[in-house]
């Protein structure tokens, strides 16, 4: 299972969302918690994200391209 969280903040959209995801037959949970993640706050989070893209600019971390990305999604 994956998580995505959106934060809408416009009824009308969030009725949009809702009816996109039923029509696409997934399942899905709200949280009317109202709290938001502040993710550039995370300095865990931040330190990852630039240890990540400090590997793929020096060349330790190949990475994928996209040509590898859409062969793997076509093949399943």
């Amino acid at each position: 299972m994956a998580t995505l969280t959106v934060n809408i903040e416009d009824q009308g959209a969030e009725l949009k969302v809702r009816a996109l995801l039923d029509k696409l037959g997934l399942n899905y949970s709200i949280n009317m918690d109202n709290t938001l993640y502040n993710w550039w706050e995370d300095e865990l989070l931040v330190e990852e994200l630039d240890r990540r893209s400090e590997d793929l600019k020096s060349g330790r971390d190949k990475g994928v391209s996209f040509a590898e990305v859409k062969q793997r999604l076509l093949s399943k």
